[in-house]
């Protein structure tokens, strides 16, 4: 939620850009959090998997191929976690400076700025401009907040549903 509000409350290209990184790798790596949860036991490890075993053996492994145990959880989640598979992209593409076409083609990132316009007694000037952070997937531009915002809101969902959520305690401002 942290990042998310960064995101949201950039003004540059490089500071919404870099909260945007910060979205999609925490999406994604929540991953990693839940399946090294102590309260993750054995048998939930391996439901919320899709069959993987928490210590595999190499020929258990190599059942499933390169794929790790973590896009196994996120293919086996996908009804539940639908933009993981965003997440997942976004934060392995930002070490590439780009998003990487291999494994999702349709997906395209960026930012621009949206102009407005007005014209005061016949001179046309710019009114505003608002930073626009998206992605694009299949031809259509989405913004990158409202992505981060349903990841959060499917996370909350997934953990309150596996008994892994953990409220924050409101302590007084000091």
């Amino acid at each position: 939620m942290f990042d998310i509000e960064r995101l949201k409350k950039a003004t540059g290209q490089n500071e919404a850009r870099y909260a945007a990184i910060d979205c999609a790798v925490d999406g994604w790596h929540l991953v990693d959090w839940v399946l090294h949860r102590d309260q993750i036991d054995d048998a939930t490890f391996t439901r919320l998997t899709g069959g993987r075993k928490r210590n595999e053996t190499k020929e258990e492994r190599d059942k499933f191929g390169r794929k790790t145990v973590e896009v196994s959880f996120a293919e086996t989640q996908d009804e539940r976690l639908p933009d993981l598979k965003f997440c997942h992209v976004l934060a392995n593409s930002a070490k590439h400076r780009e998003v990487r076409k291999d494994s999702m083609p349709e997906l395209w990132n960026g930012s621009s700025y949206k102009l407005a316009w007005e014209t005061i007694n016949g001179e046309r000037s710019l009114r505003s401009a608002t930073l626009f952070v998206y992605f694009e997937y299949n031809g259509e531009k989405y913004h990158a907040k409202d992505l981060f915002e349903e990841m959060a809101d499917q996370w909350r969902t997934f953990l309150i549903e596996e008994g892994l959520f953990e409220a924050i305690p409101d302590f007084p401002d000091e």
